[in-house]
């Protein structure tokens, strides 16, 4: 109608306005919701993302940007070069489709996805697979071993039956050429690994204390295969401001969970913004 409501430098607000509001009332973030979701400006196909790349006009209405939100690129099995090339592009990496490691990472991936992995929602786990591809994926820290030990019980509240249930997990991890063993306990397996991992690694990496779990998914991939079959972890972690999914697959749900953890924990520590945060890596690391 041509009436201005709202000035446009308020308007880029929008989409942190509704975050906010969804951790206040402790609801997560609709990801399909028009203009501020996760996937309001997602793009997926090979030639609607080459096309995109091109002119963004062509698919989108308005520049994400105008709103306070962003463009992502997906991927998925269906991904070609240029869904790679455009997701390496938002990660701050130039690629062609000339250079050899753009297809080892396009090969790589099909691999991976065959084997039950999935980065259309992951795409933290995606940017950890292209830095390994371009060796620019430092060395943290290195999982030595897990163990997990769980106590149940019978819970009756009221008219609720059910289990209770604590769990305590040991860990060793690696730090350079030096060992950590600790332990934690948590309300489960994952949430005693989460903090036992979290608990190894707060000494060399103080960052690590504010990121959280967020949100933790499971998908079996083949339940004809029953207890046998191969899980799907999706963990998202959050610092508090930004938010980002790792994925692991493994026919143990906790090999998995922990896989997703761990990955969460080393691409928060790996995004730009924490760099400037750390003294440097500790020496020997490579």
């Amino acid at each position: 109608m041509g009436y201005d409501c709202v000035p446009a430098a308020q308007l880029t607000e929008l989409t942190l306005a509704s975050r906010l509001i969804s951790e206040r009332v402790n609801l997560a973030p609709d990801d399909h919701a028009p203009f501020v979701g996760l996937s309001a400006f997602a793009h997926k196909g090979g030639i609607h993302v080459s096309a995109v790349q091109r002119d963004p006009q062509t698919y989108e209405h308005i520049n994400p940007q105008v709103v306070g939100n962003h463009r992502r690129i997906v991927i998925s099995e269906q991904a070609g070069l240029s869904n790679v090339l455009a997701k390496a592009s938002h990660c701050g990496v130039t690629l062609n489709k000339q250079n050899p490691i753009s297809r080892q990472i396009l090969k790589q991936l099909k691999q991976l996805e065959h084997d039950g992995y999935q980065f259309e929602l992951a795409e933290a786990s995606f940017e950890l697979l292209l830095r390994q591809a371009l060796e620019e994926r430092p060395t943290l820290f290195e999982l030595q071993g897990f163990d997990v030990h769980c106590d149940s019980g019978p819970l009756i509240e009221g008219q609720q039956r059910g289990f209770s249930s604590t769990a305590l997990a040991t860990v060793k991890v690696m730090v350079g050429f030096q060992e950590f063993l600790t332990a934690a306990e948590g309300n489960g397996p994952v949430s005693a690994l989460d903090a036992a991992l979290r608990k190894a690694l707060v000494d060399v990496y103080p960052a690590i204390a504010k990121f959280q779990l967020t949100d933790y998914k499971v998908r079996i991939l083949d339940g004809s295969r029953g207890t046998s079959a191969k899980t799907r972890v999706l963990v998202e972690s959050s610092d508090g401001q930004e938010r980002w999914t790792t994925v692991g697959v493994s026919t143990n749900i906790i090999g998995a969970s922990y896989q997703a953890v761990a990955e969460g924990i080393e691409y928060g520590l790996l995004r730009p913004s924490f760099r400037q945060s750390f003294s440097g890596f500790p020496q020997c690391i490579a």
